[in-house]
């Protein structure tokens, strides 16, 4: 299997008065095309912080980071900035959706920053939200769907560019357990299809979801746990 992502000796510092944080602490780490990571650890262990310099959002203080063989540090704020528009797609917590948009224009977002023509926009964005599950809710906006619904919106937006990764921060936090369920279950598909994911989780019941376990704790990786192997097939 491919080696998409190569972390070594990663470190990310703070300064705070005359305190020196150290967020990731010598962190080194291989994400292989195809991977389902699940990264645990307790508020402040490193985690958010590694999964902001893998989604691109950050740079660390030191060591490096390739990304399908690319190293990121020498690229500047523009090209990062069009790597994480087309390759890597993210989704949150709070689903991050325009409050006053429909799910289609929401899901269209990316694809017109990425200059996407409008009719290709419109095809790519209902093909998206019916792989979720929500090719008949295209006109409702947020507050006319659940939870769980508003969460599908933004992981079919997180796919629509076709990213080679999903990153996902707490994806179930705010949904209840059937709901989460269902959520996980749709992670399960993507990445049986081939698509990479790695998730931040508080919950070992999601977590267990994955193929891979990384618990962090003080910036650094405590354990590593291989659970299973990733299908490795091609998402469609």
């Amino acid at each position: 299997m491919n080696t998409m992502i190569r972390l070594r000796d990663l470190t990310k510092r703070y300064q705070t008065g005359d305190q020196e944080i150290r967020a990731l602490d010598g962190v080194s780490l291989d994400i292989a095309d195809g991977d389902f990571i699940a990264i645990m650890g307790a508020s402040g262990s490193g985690k958010s912080t590694l999964m902001n310099i893998v989604g691109c959002l950050d740079t660390p203080s030191s060591g490096s980071y390739e990304f399908e063989g690319l190293p990121l540090d020498r690229y500047d704020d523009d090209a990062l900035a069009q790597i994480r528009n087309q390759k890597i797609g993210f989704v949150f917590q709070s689903f991050n959706l325009l409050p006053r948009t429909s799910a289609l224009e929401n899901v269209e977002l990316p694809m017109l920053y990425a200059g996407v023509p409008p009719a290709e926009r419109k095809r790519r964005a209902l093909e998206s939200l019916q792989k979720v599950g929500l090719g008949d809710r295209t006109e409702h906006k947020p507050n006319e769907l659940s939870g769980g619904q508003q969460q599908r919106v933004s992981i079919a937006r997180a796919i629509v560019n076709r990213p080679k990764i999903l990153l996902a921060d707490e994806p179930t936090g705010a949904l209840d357990s059937r709901t989460s369920e269902e959520i996980m279950a749709l992670f399960t598909e993507l990445n049986r299809l081939g698509m990479t994911v790695v998730l931040i989780t508080h919950e070992r019941e999601v977590a267990e979801y994955a193929h891979r376990i990384i618990r962090f704790r003080d910036g650094r990786i405590l354990s590593d746990d291989l659970r299973g192997a990733p299908s490795g097939q091609i998402l469609a």
